[in-house]
């Protein structure tokens, strides 16, 4: 091709800088049609500079999903614009071993699943980039064996270490015997390094045996959580896993949320750099959620009353989109944008099992391009 011989003449810095400009889906397409771009696409640095890029580039969300039938999950990409339109809905490729597939998180490009059984611990981790086809399974770790006994349930948590540009997987060890002074175990598995480690860190926070969402803000893993061993109600507090100093720490919820809490539901704020909690109260769940934002990430005093969503049926919020617009599933099974401001509700064409539905934000990158496994058609 011609356009080969003026690229060979420019420094390789430039031509980087240049392919970074181009769409993801432009760059697999280059792949296909030149071979001198496939080494260039491949290149450590330009991968790393493309990652770099992707925290600006134009966001989608994703959203998980169970079938009504309990047979199927399935994957919906829609952008993020008005009317939050639907571009593609994906079937998941992996079969689940355990029975119980779950999505930990999603950033930079890569969905992090959590294949378990529902009753136990045992689970598989697969980090898959649905846009380029690219899988990575991460092996087991050996301190489950040596565990086996005492471990009841475990916590997982996902995100991008943008310090050392390397992705990463928390899990947490809880015990099952309440009684017993064994205390969680924290291990991390970096992608850079190919295998789980133990951090030797003191986990702050307990969380309860039911399976239990992250959500990935500032570098910081973020799940419910109870400050006490035996919980009892509601979480009363937020852990959170910081990926690149790797260390835990706790962020009070609103105070005086009063005794009538039922549920507490953690997301992102509009713009992925602050947290959000959508409260329900046992007069009105599933009718009515406060939605408070922490205003300044980390400041507990920056908590604030939001607004308040209303429905005239049953319905679980998921995410803040489009400067404001809720994102929920309600209860006739179909998931919806609520526009708040205007009271109008927009049918999402998405069917599935209300309380199955987890929603994340999802930009196209090129992540595990050089170390994933290709999925086969």
């Amino acid at each position: 091709m011609a356009d080969d011989h003026v690229l060979a003449k420019l420094p390789l810095d430039v031509v980087f800088q240049i392919l970074t400009k181009l769409p993801t889906k432009s760059l697999l397409q280059l792949r296909s049609v030149s071979k001198s771009f496939n080494p260039l696409i491949l290149h450590p640095h330009f991968l790393k500079l493309h990652l770099a890029n992707a925290a600006a580039a134009h966001r989608r969300h994703v959203i998980y999903y169970e079938s009504t039938d309990y047979i199927k999950a399935y994957f919906s990409f829609h952008v993020e614009a008005t009317g939050f339109p639907l571009c593609k809905i994906l079937e998941t490729p992996f079969k689940s071993v355990h029975g119980y597939l779950r999505i930990v998180g999603s950033d930079r490009g890569v969905l992090c699943l959590f294949d378990t059984n529902y009753f136990t611990f045992v689970g598989t981790v697969i980090l898959w980039n649905p846009f380029i086809g690219k899988f990575k399974i991460l092996p087991c770790p050996n301190e489950l064996s040596c565990f086996r006994s005492n471990v009841s349930h475990i916590a997982v948590g996902f995100g991008f270490d943008c310090v050392n540009f390397d992705f990463k997987v928390v899990k947490i060890l809880y015990s099952c015997d309440n009684d017993h002074e064994f205390m969680p175990i924290a291990l991390i598995f970096s992608v850079k390094s190919g295998f789980w480690r133990s951090s030797g860190l003191v986990v702050p926070c307990y969380m309860p045996k039911y399976w239990c969402s992250s959500v990935f803000v500032n570098g910081v893993v973020h799940w419910l959580a109870y400050k006490q061993l035996r919980p009892n109600g509601p979480p009363n507090c937020i852990m959170g896993f910081d990926v690149v100093g790797e260390v835990f720490n706790s962020i009070e919820i609103p105070p005086n949320l009063g005794p009538d809490l039922k549920e507490l539901r953690l997301c992102s704020w509009v713009d992925d750099k602050s947290v959000a909690l959508f409260v329900g109260y046992r007069e009105n769940v599933g009718e009515a959620w406060d939605l408070w934002v922490m205003n300044e990430y980390g400041q507990v005093g920056s908590w604030t009353r939001n607004r308040t969503i209303v429905l005239e049926q049953l319905f679980f919020p998921l995410k803040i989109v489009n400067g404001g617009d809720v994102l929920a599933a309600i209860g006739d099974e179909k998931l919806v944008a609520i526009d708040v401001e205007n009271e109008e509700v927009k049918d999402l064409e998405v069917c599935g099992l209300p309380l199955s539905f987890y929603a994340a934000t999802y930009t196209p990158t090129l992540a595990l391009l050089d170390i994933g496994e290709q999925i086969l058609d």
